[in-house]
């Protein structure tokens, strides 16, 4: 061929050439586009059947359960009160089971309920009253446990136990101090449903349970007696409008009953904050006047030193100190008196006398190894407070030491305090710590027991069965004759603490205190009685001592 030829030929190869290799890169980058859809397409149809696949599921909670609260013998003092409780599937066989086996309000509600045409959830009322479970293939029947009974009057220890918020996290008490432990001890109970796009049923499928609505076994031990403390409940709610009981054991410290009045329903949370009563406020631990029961220090302090029980003083109805009388209750005197028979008549000439030989840092010693001024944490966020007591620099003055010597002016102390005073007495002259918690459990039958602090003496054996006599002598023949239970005996003291306060009328508030110890031979509790505006602590408190005593002796005997 002619070179010029080649060369006329030679381009259109080329251009050839280049057009199939266009085209083979055109018809790649489609199959690329097309597999890239493809992949697209899948993807989204995942995505969109696990979207479908959230639909359709209806999640009913049922209840979220928690670690118990028992007493000191394993009883549980939460969860007590049991309802009936069922998840319906509305469908036509739900709604004939619920028409025929249901009656009263509920069924109402259920069939109300069925006609939204969305799975719910109903408590059908107390089982112990007999409420009705539901038998049918789209019904599910629980069991839930309340955690608290809804009737105020069966709650018991309400200060103490506390409550929870609306996400189930305690909020105060024994429910705060432990939440953590209790809140892992429970789960989550929840009815999963199967329902279409609308939230109407599926029909074929079963639903699906998770967790167990029984309460756990896992939970928390206190050191509280259940039957003292609804023998204390029972006696506070109906005698007390404004004050407390605390129930000690005397050889531990520990609380066997512990009862604030007013008492709050935690259930109705908003009426609590607005009473002028402050139901809400846990008076067992709160500082208060102390009045003659502070006498016991007092006489413990000045036979400590070796001032002989046989000191003698002539009550002739008040005693002068620095220009101002102060009175006896018995205007016309008790004449000549010893250590036993003041206890017993609770004469303040003799003590404010007493206290002047004693000496106000002998008292105040012998007052914070009782307990007194400090605050005693009985579990986290739960303490009871220190009070107040008088500095050194106070007593030297000697109207000042006057009033601390029957226990007025700027001493305060807490029921638990008092307690703890007495169970010093009653044990033989050993200070006890307070205590709320026993320890743990994991199975509701056995304790771990938490380390306790042991008791410390603070009183020889002498001091202490003198005052224990002096206190008998107060119930059997002194100022609290009313206190003398039916079977036992008893000891105690009186106290009608002045508080410098003045109510609507102007009357000076004047508290109540009853606090002793039973049975009257080898001692095993200390209980105080403490009632605000009570005015006179054997009239008023000390009948209040006697029916815990006696109720909780028939309670005891009829358990055995």
């Amino acid at each position: 061929m002619p070179k010029n030829d080649r060369q006329f030929f030679e381009p259109q190869e080329k251009r050839k050439m280049q057009w199939r290799i266009v085209g083979m890169f055109c018809v790649m980058l489609g199959i690329c586009s097309i597999l890239m859809l493809r992949l697209y397409a899948l993807s989204m149809n995942d995505m969109l059947k696990q979207a479908a696949l959230n639909q359709s599921v209806y999640t009913l909670n049922i209840t979220q359960t928690r670690g118990r609260i028992y007493d000191r013998n394993l009883t549980p003092l939460t969860d007590t009160e049991q309802h009936n409780v069922i998840t319906v599937q509305p469908t036509p066989e739900a709604a004939k089971a619920c028409a025929e086996q249901i009656s009263g309000p509920q069924r109402r509600t259920a069939l109300d309920s069925i006609a939204q045409g969305k799975p719910f959830v109903l408590d059908l009322g107390l089982k112990s009253k007999g409420s009705e479970k539901v038998y049918a293939a789209d019904v599910e029947n629980f069991t839930v446990a309340s955690r608290l009974p809804h009737t105020q009057k069966e709650q018991l220890a309400i200060h103490l136990l506390g409550y929870q918020n609306g996400e189930g996290e305690g909020v105060s008490g024994i429910e705060k101090a432990y939440d953590e432990q209790l809140a892992s001890a429970g789960e989550q109970v929840q009815v999963r449903c199967p329902v279409n796009a609308v939230g109407q049923p599926v029909q074929g499928k079963s639903v699906q349970v998770q967790g167990s609505s029984h309460p756990p076994k896992e939970g928390v031990v206190l050191t509280l007696d259940k039957r003292m403390q609804e023998v204390v409940e029972h006696v506070g709610r109906k005698n007390i409008e404004q004050g407390a009981i605390v129930v000690m054991d005397v050889h531990t410290g520990e609380l066997a009953a512990s009862a604030s009045f007013p008492q709050y329903d935690p259930y109705n949370l908003e009426s609590s904050l607005t009473d002028e009563k402050k139901p809400l406020i846990n008076r067992a631990l709160m500082p208060y006047c102390v009045g003659s029961s502070f006498k016991l220090t007092v006489a413990a302090a000045a036979l400590e030193k070796g001032i002989s029980p046989t000191f003698s003083v002539d009550c002739v109805g008040g005693i002068t100190v620095r220009n101002r009388i102060f009175y006896c209750h018995n205007r016309a005197g008790h004449r000549e008196t010893d250590l036993k028979r003041a206890i017993e008549q609770s004469c303040n000439p003799y003590f404010v006398k007493l206290g002047q030989a004693t000496g106000g840092e002998q008292i105040l010693g012998m007052a914070k190894a009782l307990g007194f001024g400090r605050e005693t944490v009985l579990a986290e966020g739960i303490t009871a407070m220190a009070g107040t007591l008088p500095s050194s620099a106070d007593l030297s003055n000697l109207y000042e030491l006057a009033n601390f010597s029957f226990g007025q002016g700027k001493l305060t102390a807490t029921p638990v305090q008092v307690a703890c005073m007495v169970s010093a007495v009653a044990n033989g002259g050993m200070s006890v710590t307070p205590k709320l918690v026993l320890g743990t459990t994991q199975d509701g039958e056995t304790l771990d027991k938490t380390e306790q602090v042991a008791p410390v003496r603070v009183l020889s054996e002498q001091t202490a069965a003198f005052l224990q006599q002096a206190m008998i002598g107060v119930v059997e023949e002194g100022s609290a004759t009313m206190a003398k239970p039916k079977e036992g005996g008893a000891g105690g003291k009186t106290a009608s603490a002045q508080t410098g306060i003045d109510d609507e009328n102007g009357d000076e508030i004047v508290h109540a205190w009853f606090a002793g110890f039973f049975p009257a031979q080898n001692p095993q509790y200390a209980a105080v009685v403490l009632i605000e505006g009570g005015e006179f602590g054997g009239k008023i408190a000390s009948p209040l001592f006697r029916q815990i005593v006696d109720e909780y002796g028939s309670v005891s005997e009829n358990v055995k």
